[in-house]
């Protein structure tokens, strides 16, 4: 308890010390100002000289102006009023408006790109323009065209935005030590995030980072949500794009984009696909203390893999009039491949004679296919925000797979064990949902209904070579069926309100999960019922202009997946078994944060009953996995990060050549708590982590960026983990009127994807190693967008848990 409070009360210190001006804040301004910059659309370069005519939105009278420097610079002082509306106008250029910017919410207007003519074109006309980071309640908001870099990969924009953590090895994205619910226009991200390097930035609109999930949200995933909005077009006409990118280390993408708007309909369809290759080894030792005959266990590997994955999108949408929106598409997705694992293992006994090895050789194929049909309908009433909305979505996955096994002992090498086995995964999902929302005077009240219902069944078979029968039977009694249904409903309200310098938002939502588990095989029946509620709190206090101090607090939860919970017993060699576990239940996350301004952020996360692959071994020496619920998992963590853009909302500037530093330092600590059988699992870590981006402006208008990510080497009292480290250079041009992007990319330069883990248990000890062949490569990608292209929004309905995590890409 003490130590809990001296923390809370250093989290408040910090906070204020990094809010110095707070005091002069807090006196009511009289006049206001604005300041920015100006730059050519197609070069990058400042323009000197553009004339800033700052005019009334009342009586569009001239109130001020002022006109730009030699590095396109500007500063306006002693605004009398706001909202007000903006006018840049050169010789030579497009002139812009920005139609409304509101001075008491934000000072800095960030980049003004002018388009160079040599013709005079109409004036082009901005509802309004937003800073690179925007601050709101629950969420950070990037808006990706004013990101430096943004030219590049949205892999790359993110990095360069600061918002999330990006595995430069791996690309995942996490948030604050946390694992990420990833949607794209609030769906799922059902694709390899590896997608998300081939994507151009320019094609999103704005990302958004949920530090907390409201009671609108569903409850199962993530901690944290980042969604990614694309951009919507709106203009009567066709257009597209088209992308291809292709890597030394066998890595290739492609994609195609289409969009044809007339009168009230809008036709969309898109397609995005890949194929490529990868080999991997390792080594594994593990020494059974208490075990004599099977005392120490060596084993060698090597895995292979080929496939292919691809998606495409067919819809429409069609506007009955200004208060009535229908949109209806489908979506279907493949991915399939091959992959062979050749494992070396031997078998000592305690006195170190060998007591046999054997080789195993596993050939598999797996397909992933999911086919989907979404409606959607929308109904606005008189008043602004005044809103309900109807959703739809019906979704079909099949994952069928097979495995050939060889297995060859010592001492019988001319009658090896030959094994064919297949697992065949069938869901189908229906999602129903509805949302309320009524407006009132600074705040709204929104509630809503959400209905799933899931069907999934796993059949495996498996049959064994029987040399004295000559035919292929199930000696072992190794196949099983097995049929898991769910039912969610969900009630939820939300009420937010806006008063002053504050801002509140608290839901609760209401749900209930009901299953059914039938293993026909062995003739077990399960059921369980869930009820649970989901609070959630955001209080916000601004300070300044761009810093906030918010305090959030909020619960999720994870459901068990299928082969969670199947009973049955897959064993995976003589001496090894896996089975999964009915009585798992639904574990929950509980998250608190104290954000102060972009700088500074502290977190706490406490789980119960977190889902864990635990192993140990039985009787004399035969290994067992399974998933179990764990006691509890605490994580502590502060969060450092120190931006900088080369834009007139920095205090200070750096050579126009740096574009772009991103410095982020996080200092993690987590307990975890619980046993399985005899093991006890619990551990506490440390880990501190830097991810650091640089981003360049070199000649002839060559953007680069550098990402440097570095976790040192961490030790517990059951696990001990090498260090990761992992380097990346990506070179990009525009051209043709910014419509042709040419991307140039090193990866993991420093050829450092190299694993070595230990693992201590109560009666085991082991040990291993993991190598990425060929992880250094280079890459080249293209992407061109015709008739200014921007892609288009969707509504976010599915849940994400039949997303498959197989793919390899």
């Amino acid at each position: 308890m003490i130590v809990r409070k001296t923390l809370l009360f250093l989290s408040f210190f910090l906070c204020f010390l990094f809010l110095p001006p707070t005091l002069q804040a807090q006196k009511k301004q009289e006049s206001f100002k604005l300041k920015g910059a100006v730059a050519d659309l197609n070069t990058g370069k400042p323009l000197a000289g553009v004339t800033v005519l700052v005019t009334s939105r009342q009586d569009n009278k001239e109130l001020t102006g002022a006109t730009t420097n030699e590095k396109g610079f500007y500063t306006i002082n002693n605004i009398p009023e706001s909202p007000v509306r903006a006018k840049f106008s050169m010789v030579g250029y497009q002139t812009q408006i920005v139609d409304s910017i509101s001075l008491e919410e934000n000072s800095v207007m960030g980049v003004i790109k002018l388009k160079s003519t040599a013709v005079v074109l109409p004036e082009i006309v901005i509802k309004s323009l937003k800073p690179v980071v925007e601050y709101k309640l629950d969420r950070k908001v990037v808006n990706m065209d004013m990101v430096p870099g943004g030219s590049s990969s949205v892999t790359d924009a993110l990095k360069n935005s600061g918002a999330v953590d990006v595995d430069p090895a791996t690309n995942k994205i996490s948030v604050r030590g946390q694992d990420v619910k990833l949607q794209i226009d609030g769906r799922p991200f059902e694709l390899p995030v590896d997608a998300l390097a081939q994507m151009p930035a320019s094609m999103l609109d704005q990302v958004e980072v949920i530090l907390s999930p409201g009671a609108k949200e569903s409850a199962e995933g993530g901690a944290y949500i980042v969604n990614l909005i694309s951009k919507k077009n709106t203009l009567d006409n066709y257009n597209g794009s088209v992308s291809l990118s292709t890597a030394t280390n066998n890595r290739n993408f492609g994609g195609v984009n289409l969009n044809y708007k007339v009168n009230k309909f809008n036709f969309f369809g898109s397609f995005f696909g890949g194929f490529g290759k990868g080999e991997n080894t390792g080594q594994t030792e593990k020494t059974n203390y208490y075990s004599k005959n099977l005392h120490f266990q060596k084993s060698s590997s090597g895995y292979n893999y080929d496939g292919y994955m691809g998606t495409g999108k067919l819809g429409l949408d069609y506007t009955l009039d200004d208060n009535n929106l229908f949109t209806f598409y489908t979506t279907y997705q493949r991915t399939k491949g091959t992959t062979d694992n050749i494992n070396d293992t031997r078998i000592d006994n305690d006195q170190q004679i060998t007591q046999y090895y054997y080789k195993n050789s596993t050939n598999s194929d797996y397909t992933y296919d999911n086919l989907s049909f979404y409606g959607y309908y929308k109904k606005k009433f008189a008043a602004k925000g005044h809103e309900i909305i109807f959703d739809a979505l019906f979704t079909k996955l099949d994952n069928p797979n097979s495995n050939n096994m060889n297995v060859v002992y010592n001492y019988k090498p001319s009658s090896p064990n030959l094994q064919n086995s297949g697992t065949d995964v069938s869901a189908n999902t229906f999602i129903f949902k509805t949302d309320y929302t009524y407006p009132f005077s600074n705040g709204r009240l929104e509630a809503g209904y959400n209905f799933t219902t899931r069907f999934r069944e796993n059949n495996y078979n498996v049959f064994d070579y029987s040399y004295l029968k000559n035919t292929w039977l199930d000696s072992m009694n190794l196949g099983n069926r097995f049929r898991y249904t769910e039912n969610i409903h969900a009630l939820y309200a939300t009420y937010y309100q806006k008063i002053d310098r504050f801002e509140i938002k608290a839901g609760l939502r209401m749900e209930n999960l009901s299953t059914h588990g039938e293993q026909f095989t062995i003739n077990q029946d399960f059921k369980e019922n869930y009820f649970n509620l989901f609070p959630d709190i955001s209080i916000g206090y601004k300070v300044f202009e761009g810093q906030n101090i918010t305090f959030a607090a909020f619960r999720r939860v994870k459901y068990p997946q299928l082969y969670f919970v199947n009973p049955f017993r897959v064993y995976n060699g003589p001496n090894e078994f896996q089975e999964g576990n009915p009585k798992l239940r639904p574990y929950f996350i509980n998250a608190y944060s104290l954000t102060c301004t972009q700088f500074l952020n502290f977190y706490y996360v406490f789980s119960t009953g977190m889902f864990t692959g635990a192993s140990t071994n039985l009787q004399d020496s035969i290994s067992t996995n399974s998933y179990i619920n764990l006691g509890t998992n605490k994580t502590y963590g502060i969060e450092v990060t120190l931006p900088y853009y080369n834009s007139p909302a920095m205090p200070f500037h750096l050579p126009d050549f740096i574009t772009m530093i991103n410095i982020r330092f996080e200092y993690m600590w987590r307990r975890q708590e619980g046993t399985y059988y005899s093991e006890d699992l619990s551990y506490l870590v440390k880990r501190p982590t830097l991810n650091a981006s640089l981003g360049l402006k070199l000649w002839y208008d060559v953007n680069a960026s550098m990402s440097l990510y570095y976790v040192p080497s961490t030790e517990t009292r059951r696990e001990n983990s090498s260090e990761m480290k992992y380097l990346s250079l990506s070179l990009s041009k525009s051209i043709l009127d910014q419509k042709l992007r040419i991307s140039l990319s090193f990866s993991d330069i420093l050829n450092s994807q190299k694993y070595d883990d230990e693992t201590f248990g109560g009666n085991f000890y082991s040990k291993s190693s993991f190598r990425v062949k060929n992880s250094r490569g280079i890459s080249i990608s293209f992407s061109y967008m015709f008739n200014d292209y921007k892609e288009r929004r969707d509504r976010n309905l599915d849940d994400g848990r039949d997303a498959s995590g197989k793919s390899t890409f």
